[in-house]
Order: C-alpha cells, then sequence, then structure tokens
C-alpha cells in the first residue's frame, strides 16, 4: 500500500475536479494534491487529462514513483507519441520511467526512438534512454532483451554492449557489435564507428582460420606532410582486436599514397589493414568493398549484412544419422 499523501483524500480531489492543466502559478499546490490521491490508478485518470504546462520542482523529481510506484506506467506511457518520441513534459515524466523497473516499464522504453526535453543525462541526443534504463534494472532488462534477440537487431545490439553475445562470431553477433558501436551503447568516449562526415568509406573483410576481422578505412585530413599530414584512419573491428571495447579498437596509419587518383590507390593494399586486425599476414582477404555508404544501422545494410556474412566461420556440418 502507498504512503498517505500530504493532504486529506477529499481535499485532493476537490482541488483537482475543476482543473484542466498543470501551471505555475498553482504548481505546488496542484502536486500536493496529485501525490494525495488513493492510488495509482487514480493519478493515472488525473494526470492524464491534464494539460502540462509547467513542470513540479526538481530536474529529477520521482514523487509519482515514490508515492504510486510502477503503476504511473500508463500516464507515462501518454506522453509517448505515434511518431516514438518521448515528450518530457512535465521534467519528471523520464527520472519516473527511470525508476521504474518492471516488464511494463521496459516496454514503453523499448517503443522510445527519441526524447525530447530536458533529461537527467543532460540531453536527449547524446544517450540512448533503452541504456539508461537497462543501467538501472539490468536483470529485468537482460531478460526482456533475450525474449526479444531471436527477432530484434536492436536487442542484440543491446545485449552484446551489456557483454551478452549471441552465437560466438556468427553473422548477427558481428552485426550486433556493428549496431552497438554505431548507436554508442559502449561506456566510452573513443569513436567506435565510422563518422558520418567520412563519405568514403573502404571495407576490408578478412579471416584467418576462426578468427575475423573487419576494417572500415577512410582518409583524414588534406596534407601531404606536416604534423596534421593526412592518414589512413579507420576502426577495426575482430575475434582478435584489443582495444578501448572488446573486439573493437580505433587504427590510424601513413598512406601508401597521398596523390593517389582512387581511395583504394590512397589507402593501399587490402593487406595493409590486416595488422591493426590482428590477423597474420597470411589471412584471407575474403571482401573488399571500396565505397561503403554511411550505415546509423548496420544490421539493416545489405552491405554490412553481406561483409558480417563473409567474415562469419561457416556452421558446423551436422552429424549424419543412420
Amino acid at each position: 500500500m502507498s504512503q498517505p499523501g500530504p493532504m486529506p483524500l477529499a481535499q485532493a480531489r476537490a482541488i483537482l475536479a475543476g482543473v484542466d492543466a498543470f501551471t505555475r502559478e498553482r504548481g505546488d499546490e496542484l502536486w500536493a494534491a496529485l501525490l494525495s490521491l488513493a492510488d495509482a490508478a487514480e493519478l493515472v485518470a488525473v494526470a492524464s487529462r491534464l494539460r502540462w504546462e509547467f513542470h513540479p520542482r526538481g530536474f529529477h523529481n520521482v514523487d509519482l514513483h515514490a508515492r504510486y510506484g510502477d503503476g504511473i506506467v500508463p500516464w507515462l506511457a501518454t506522453r509517448l507519441d505515434d511518431d516514438g518520441v518521448l515528450h518530457n513534459q512535465p521534467w519528471c515524466v523520464v527520472p519516473c520511467l527511470l525508476a521504474c523497473g518492471g516488464a511494463e516499464a521496459f516496454a514503453l522504453v523499448w517503443r522510445v526512438t527519441r526524447v525530447e526535453g530536458r533529461t537527467p543525462w543532460g540531453g536527449a541526443g547524446d544517450r540512448d534512454l533503452l541504456a539508461a534504463w537497462s543501467e538501472r534494472h539490468p536483470a529485468t532488462a537482460r531478460a526482456e532483451l533475450v525474449r526479444r534477440a531471436a527477432h530484434e537487431p536492436r536487442a542484440r545490439a543491446h545485449l552484446r554492449a551489456g557483454g551478452v553475445r549471441g552465437a560466438p562470431e556468427r553473422a548477427a553477433d558481428v552485426l550486433a557489435l556493428l549496431d552497438a558501436c554505431a548507436a554508442r551503447l559502449f561506456p566510452t568516449r573513443v569513436r567506435l564507428a565510422p563518422p558520418a562526415a567520412a563519405h568514403d568509406v573502404r571495407a576490408v573483410a578478412a579471416r584467418a582460420g576462426d578468427d575475423w576481422g573487419l576494417a572500415l578505412e577512410w582518409v583524414d585530413g588534406a596534407r601531404p606532410s606536416g604534423l596534421f599530414a593526412a592518414r589512413a584512419a579507420g576502426i577495426a573491428y575482430g575475434s582478435r582486436v584489443r582495444g578501448a571495447v572488446e573486439g573493437v579498437a580505433v587504427t590510424a596509419r601513413a598512406l601508401a599514397d597521398f596523390h593517389g587518383a582512387t581511395l583504394d590507390a590512397r589507402l593501399g593494399p587490402p593487406a595493409l589493414a590486416l595488422p591493426a586486425l590482428g590477423l597474420p599476414p597470411d589471412a584471407e582477404v575474403v571482401a573488399v568493398v571500396p565505397h561503403v555508404a554511411f550505415a546509423p544501422v548496420p544490421s539493416a545494410s545489405p552491405v554490412f549484412q553481406a561483409l558480417a556474412a563473409a567474415v562469419a566461420p561457416a556452421p558446423a556440418p551436422e552429424a549424419e544419422t543412420g
């Protein structure tokens, strides 16, 4: 049972009965009344009919969750529009959603494509709400992500960022790693995916036995020499790559030919990418794509799907039955 609110129930109902908007002028009074209703169901009914023109006190206000628990999720769901944008108006919406830890809250978080308005991490664009929620409720998040992983690449990406792997080095696991990097789900400031500004990117896929590697390389800089001379910048992904994140590292090397007429000529032979991948000189280069388009979600790109399939080991043959 929830704790009593700051005012008698009858008084709270009387205050809210004739109100259709939460305003700055009456904010403290209305907030106290909202915290004094009988239960979560009544709060949801009242809060859902209000126009939220202002906010309660405190950027990280979780009073509603402290009072009513996860029963407030249906009201939080009313702040999500048809495009998947969660409107953090009032600004207690996101903090309260992060405080809710059940499967219903996860289902709401899963539907969010973007947060609009001030958030607990300081901005809507630099953090994934699902990642933030999963950090606070790891057991529920993992169970719900595993349930979705068979059919949802996004779930596999979040599991991969959390250290949960699929079938070792299968194409789906390779794509999950790429998706996690592209979505910036790993807790590092090091860029783990090519920037959108890198318009011309070459992909080199290689294998050596059960080991695999995928290098994405581009030309960074416009000077042939000097302190800021152009270089072959890139990201290496693979089973032998050791970097800020397991299996991923930022790379850089000298250009083979600064004045080359093509990207391949400037970057040099694909085999130059093998050392960054941790693969031996005799590793097999299984695919080269000289111009890879920027892919915010690699698993949705036919090119990256093909590259992942190329580096993934062939499945073991099934034993014959007699």
